[in-house]
């Protein structure tokens, strides 16, 4: 029982805090009766007063903390309603005791100046005759009450700290579900144009679209346990694969890309650009005319990045949405950013299609 009160015992400032308060209750008693006393013209000494009132009051500082830390060991638990009015009986008659044996050597000495025995049984009696226990009674009740609602709160605490890291995990595994769909897709889609490449005799083309694939494997191995890239290196898978697909419809496609050096060492979503290139390719491939353009510029601004994806749909192109590819987009901006985030797309008036995207300039890494 004594090893559990001091494994739940309060932290040194729950200590401090309470002796505090306690010297000033003392000094407020005692000031009060200092004052009824001169009222009354008795002749008495403020620091007489004050010492007085320590054996009344600084038990408390003592039983206090004892109290908050029975309250760790005695559950309340209502359904088992005898148990627990045992356990509070228990709890009570052993804070009583404590109090008993704190004042009553206090009283004696304050009073005498001794602790002898027969001026310990004196300071006994003048405490029960005395003391106003209703008052006594609601401080137990005060300090019970803190007990159990410090340790409500810190339960509650707990359990949130433990559900946002549930939560946390959770949004990591659907982060990484979510991403791990792209990788078959995106090598299903790779893996075809370099066989289409091998059907057309371009042999030389297929080993360097390979040597590409190679480069954006590694990409996709190195950070398969990040969410988070910087943009440097998600260009590079950008370029990697735009490279594989500009041999494949080298009179279909021009691409264009620029992007802002000050930006290049923000953070953003691995592999989260490459299906809506990839979409803008495949638009661009399903036209009759040459040298669609397919233009990605990225900048930043104050907090924020831009990335603007422009290119030309055909005529009849309804444009219903880039199913998985803008679907696992979303899902991803969301989880990662909530709604500080924009993804805009709008069918322009010369036949192009815009997709326009900013994202804050700053996120965590999982």
């Amino acid at each position: 029982m004594f090893q559990l009160l001091i494994k739940h015992m309060p932290d040194w400032r729950f200590w401090l805090g309470n002796t505090l308060f306690w010297v000033l209750m003392n000094t407020y008693s005692a000031d009060l009766s200092y004052r009824n006393m001169l009222r009354a013209e008795r002749d008495v000494e403020w620091l007489d007063m004050w010492f007085y009132y320590l054996g009344w009051w600084m038990p408390w500082a003592i039983v206090a903390p004892l109290v908050v830390s029975a309250t760790c060991i005695v559950p309340l638990n209502w359904q088992k309603w005898p148990r627990t009015l045992l356990q509070l009986t228990l709890m009570t008659l052993f804070a009583l005791a404590v109090f008993v044996l704190l004042a009553v050597p206090m009283i004696a000495w304050f009073e005498t100046g001794s602790v002898a025995f027969a001026k310990l049984i004196d300071a006994a009696r003048m405490l029960f005759e005395r003391s106003a226990w209703h008052f006594d009674l609601l401080v137990y009740i005060a300090v019970v009450s803190i007990g159990y609602i410090t340790q409500y709160y810190d339960k509650a605490r707990r359990e949130e700290a433990r559900s946002e890291s549930l939560l946390r995990q959770l949004v990591q595994m659907e982060l990484q579900s979510l991403k791990s769909q792209l990788n078959p897709h995106f090598l299903f889609n790779t893996l075809n144009t370099i066989a289409s490449l091998i059907r057309l005799d371009e042999k030389d083309k297929a080993v360097k679209a390979l040597s590409e694939l190679s480069l954006m494997l590694r990409k996709v191995l190195e950070n398969q346990s990040h969410q988070l890239i910087s943009l440097e290196q998600e260009m590079e898978f950008i370029q990697s694969y735009l490279s594989i697909q500009q041999m494949r419809f080298e009179t279909k496609l021009e691409t264009q890309v620029e992007v802002s050096p000050d930006c290049l060492q923000m953070d953003v979503p691995f592999m989260l650009l490459q299906p809506l290139v990839e979409n803008a390719v495949q638009h661009g491939s399903q036209l009759e005319s040459d040298k669609n353009q397919l233009s990605l510029k990225v900048w930043c601004q104050p907090n924020e990045l831009h990335v603007k994806l422009t290119n030309k749909v055909p005529q009849h192109d309804e444009h219903q949405g880039f199913g998985i590819g803008l679907k696992n987009c979303r899902d991803r901006l969301n989880k990662l950013y909530d709604d500080n985030y924009q993804l805009r797309l709008r069918e322009l008036d010369n036949g192009y299609f815009e997709t326009y995207l900013i994202l804050p300039s700053g996120g965590e890494d999982d």
